[in-house]
């Protein structure tokens, strides 16, 4: 599959987005430097933080800012993508309201699921909230016949590693500071899964200035049985 023959969507079936806002980023000429994949929930509700030419669906002040917080001297997404990250999003449209309902999240996940397949060293994935989660059990149902990623209370998945295949999983929270609550410690959360999700695809092109260790990556415990979720708060 060449960069440009992703399909987008055709029958926009879902009444939670603003369709006019589709969006995905352009994926970069040598995708086999690409080595870890962060995935967000949905692009940004202001349709002119996406440039015209280069569609950038994500809040790029608040990703840069997450990997800076990670150690990385990053300044713009190619900087992120000079460490072998490639930056996405589980929807491709805007939502219009606060949630996402999971018939929208399967409906979009099978052009996530086209887009993953571009890159073929990945070796982990950032699922940056439960909107990526559900996404990712969505396509994992579909190649696996289950999904990988347990449901329910979802800071009991936080912190932990989980297989799909050969690829790492990395639940987080979602980058963006507006989704930051009550929750003490976030931004460290995210910022130390950010730096495994990177050690484990074997480091960055250039080493980082580490602020804070790297915490011990706990495995993931065998996934109980898989209830559809509902709409998601991202």
């Amino acid at each position: 599959m060449l960069a440009g023959d992703l399909n987008r969507c055709i029958a926009f079936p879902c009444s939670d987005v603003r369709h006019a806002g589709y969006a995905r980023p352009d994926p970069p000429v040598r995708r086999d430097t690409i080595r870890v994949i962060m995935i967000s929930a949905a692009p940004p509700t202001d349709a002119a933080t996406i440039k015209p030419g280069y569609r950038e669906p994500i809040d790029r002040n608040e990703t840069i800012q997450a990997f800076r917080s990670a150690g990385f001297d990053v300044n713009t997404i190619e900087d992120i993508r000079s460490l072998g990250v490639y930056v996405t999003t589980a929807v491709k449209c805007p939502k219009v309201g606060f949630g996402l309902k999971q018939d929208t999240v399967e409906a979009c996940s099978h052009l996530l699921e086209e887009e993953l397949d571009l890159f073929p060293n990945v070796k982990s994935i950032l699922l940056m909230g439960n909107t990526a989660i559900r996404a990712i059990n969505a396509v994992a149902e579909r190649k696996l016949g289950a999904p990988v990623i347990p449901t329910g209370s979802a800071y009991k998945v936080k912190g932990h590693e989980y297989p799909f295949g050969d690829i790492s999983l990395f639940p987080s929270y979602p980058e963006s500071g507006r989704n930051l609550s009550v929750e003490g410690n976030r931004q460290d959360v995210i910022a130390v899964d950010i730096r495994n999700a990177i050690e484990v695809a074997g480091g960055p092109a250039t080493r980082p200035h580490r602020t804070r260790p790297i915490r011990e990556r706990r495995h993931s415990p065998a996934p109980p049985p898989y209830a559809p979720q509902g709409g998601s708060a991202e």
